[in-house]
């Protein structure tokens, strides 16, 4: 595992322990209102999974998501942006608003948003304890509330497949 992996996956582990958060499913709603981020859904071109906006006259940042998404793809993007929170917040604060595209160019701050969305759902000492031979794709989706496709990846990055 890279060095910058190896950060993101310490960096959610004490974002989860530091909140009282360490626990399945997390709750990214939860964790956004401990930094004082409000999360709204709204009516969103299917282009769009959702964003998140700096308001520079209330110092505070919102995150929308598309609530025509299934639930664990609003879950993601949440924790997506969360993680432009956390990762770039003062690039947030020039920009005032980052659109999380649906076919996005993937770059390597957009590799690492997505590294940090996967760890903060899907913490890697919370799946570990959790999984066994037996395990099923499907039910450890259901059990973290992420898509078969995350979950998926997640463990295959873990190593756990």
């Amino acid at each position: 595992m890279s060095k910058i992996k190896e950060n993101l996956e310490d960096l959610t582990s004490r974002i989860l322990v530091n909140n009282d958060m360490y626990n399945i499913p997390v709750d990214p709603i939860k964790i956004a209102k401990t930094y004082d981020i409000e999360v709204y859904q709204g009516e969103l071109d299917n282009k769009i999974a959702g964003a998140i906006r700096y308001y520079k006259e209330k110092d505070k940042f919102e995150i929308l998501v598309n609530k025509k998404d299934p639930m664990v793809k609003k879950r993601f993007t949440i924790a997506e942006e969360l993680g432009y929170y956390i990762l770039y917040e003062e690039k947030l604060k020039k920009e005032e608003v980052h659109v999380n595209l649906i076919d996005k160019t993937v770059n390597e701050e957009e590799k690492e948003v997505e590294y940090f969305a996967g760890a903060l759902l899907v913490n890697k000492t919370l799946l570990e304890n959790v999984y066994n031979s037996n395990s099923t794709i499907l039910e450890l989706a259901q059990l973290f509330k992420v898509s078969i496709s995350s979950m998926t990846l997640r463990l295959n990055v873990l190593g756990l497949l």
